[in-house]
C-alpha cells in the first residue's frame, strides 16, 4: 500500500473521530438535559454536524491532492462504527429510564 493511500485513509478516519467525538459530547450534554431540549441537542447537532462534515469532505474531495477513494472509506468505516456507538449509548440511557420509570411505579 503506498503512503498516499494510507494517509487519505487515516485522514479521512481522523475526520470521522472528530465527528464522533462531537456526537459522543454533545451526547453526554444532551443526557443532562430535559426531554424537550434533549431533542433540540441531539437534532440541531446531528443537523449541523452533517452539514459541516459535507463542507469539510467537499473541501478536502475538490481541493486536496489525496486518494478519494482511500479518503471516503477511511471516513465512513469509523463514521459507521461512531454513529453505532452513538445509538447504542442513547439506546441504553433510554432502556435505562424506562427501567426506572417502570420501577417507580
Amino acid at each position: 500500500m503506498s503512503d498516499g493511500i494510507l494517509i487519505s485513509a487515516l485522514a479521512g478516519a481522523g475526520i470521522a473521530a472528530l465527528y464522533s467525538t462531537v456526537a459522543f459530547v454533545l451526547g453526554r450534554v444532551a443526557l443532562r438535559s430535559s426531554r424537550q431540549t434533549f431533542m433540540m441537542i441531539v437534532m440541531g447537532g446531528m443537523v449541523a454536524r452533517m452539514l459541516v462534515a459535507l463542507f469539510i469532505l467537499t473541501l478536502i474531495l475538490v481541493f486536496a491532492p489525496i486518494h478519494k477513494v482511500a479518503f471516503l472509506t477511511g471516513f465512513f468505516v469509523v463514521y459507521l462504527a461512531g454513529q453505532t456507538f452513538e445509538i447504542v449509548t442513547l439506546h441504553r440511557h433510554q432502556q435505562a429510564i424506562a427501567r426506572k420509570g417502570n420501577a417507580t411505579a
